[in-house]
C-alpha cells in the first residue's frame, strides 16, 4: 500500500494552526520546559475559536487532487464509507424526518473523522471511527439540525444563497471532531474561516455538487466514489488553511480487559496418585 504523501507545502506532520493568536507555531509540539507549543506560558489556548479571518490561498484544484490521492489507495474502505453515508441517508429518510436529523449529523462528523484520522498516517480508514462521532452526539447534532434549517431556507430562495451558506459552513463538523468545539463555535469558526473569500468557497460547493451529481448519474454507483472525494477535498482544504490538531477531539477507547472475578481462595491441588 501507498502511504498518503501531503502536497507540496509538506503540511502532513508539522502542521501550523494559522488563525489569530497561533501565527506561524506548530501546535500540539510541548518544548523542554513543557509550557506549550511555542515555549511560552502565556500562549492562548489552542481550542478558542478564532476571531478574524487572516487572508488564506485558496486552491481548488489541488484540495480536489489531494482528496483524490488520499483516497486513492484505499478506495475500498473509502466506498464502504460512502455506502454507510447513503445508506444511512436513504434508511433514516424513509423512516421519518427526524429520525435522519437524529442520525445524519453524527455519521457526517464520522466520516470527517475516520479521513482526518487517515491522514494524520494512518495505515488505513478505519470504519469505525465513524461511530466514535456519537460521543459528541449533541454538538454534531445540533450543528447539522441548524445547518439543515439554514441551507433548506437558502436553496428554497433562488439555489444561490443555500450555496452561499454551505460554503461558509464547510468545515463546521470538522472543528467539532478535531478542535472540540461546541457547535456554535464550530459554525462561527468556519464562517470566520472562509468569510474572506465567499465567492471561492461558493465555487468549491458548487464543484462538491457537481461532482456528486456525476456520481448520481452513474447509477448512483458513482455516489460512492464521489461522497468519500467530497469528505476527503473539504478535510484537505482544512488541512492546508487550519492544520490538523496532533490529536483529534475524539478518541477511540483501548480496548477493557476483564479479569475473571475471584469466588475464593483456589483450593489446592490434589496429590498426584503417581509414585
Amino acid at each position: 500500500m501507498t502511504d498518503y504523501q501531503p502536497d507540496e507545502t509538506g503540511r502532513n506532520d508539522d502542521q501550523y494552526y494559522d488563525l489569530p493568536g497561533a501565527e506561524g507555531r506548530p501546535i500540539g509540539r510541548p518544548d523542554s520546559a513543557g509550557t506549550g507549543a511555542s515555549g511560552s506560558e502565556s500562549d492562548p489556548p489552542l481550542d478558542q475559536p478564532p476571531q478574524e479571518t487572516p487572508e488564506k490561498e485558496f486552491d481548488l484544484g489541488r484540495w480536489i487532487r489531494d482528496g483524490w490521492d488520499l483516497i486513492r489507495d484505499e478506495l475500498p474502505g473509502y466506498i464502504i464509507a460512502g455506502l454507510i453515508f447513503a445508506a444511512a441517508i436513504t434508511i433514516t429518510a424513509n423512516i421519518h424526518g427526524i429520525v435522519y436529523l437524529a442520525v445524519m449529523g453524527p455519521i457526517t462528523a464520522g466520516i470527517f473523522l475516520m479521513t482526518l484520522n487517515h491522514m494524520r498516517g494512518g495505515d488505513n480508514p478505519l470504519i469505525g471511527d465513524i461511530f466514535q462521532a456519537f460521543q459528541r452526539y449533541l454538538p454534531v447534532t445540533l450543528a447539522h439540525l441548524i445547518l439543515s434549517l439554514v441551507l433548506a431556507l437558502g436553496f428554497v430562495f433562488c439555489f444561490v444563497p443555500g450555496l452561499i451558506l454551505w460554503g461558509m459552513y464547510l468545515f463546521t463538523f470538522i472543528f467539532i471532531v478535531d478542535r472540540g468545539y461546541d457547535f456554535w463555535e464550530a459554525m462561527e469558526a468556519s464562517r470566520k474561516l472562509t468569510s474572506a473569500n465567499y465567492l471561492e468557497f461558493t465555487l468549491f460547493a458548487l464543484v462538491l455538487i457537481v461532482l456528486n451529481v456525476g456520481g448520481f448519474l452513474c447509477f448512483g454507483v458513482g455516489l460512492l466514489v464521489t461522497l468519500p472525494l467530497t469528505f476527503a477535498s473539504v478535510s484537505c482544504a482544512y488541512r492546508d488553511l487550519v492544520g490538523l490538531a496532533p490529536e483529534p477531539a475524539i478518541t477511540t477507547p483501548p480496548p477493557v480487559h476483564h479479569t475473571p472475578a475471584s469466588s475464593g481462595p483456589t483450593p489446592p491441588e490434589p496429590p498426584s496418585i503417581i509414585s
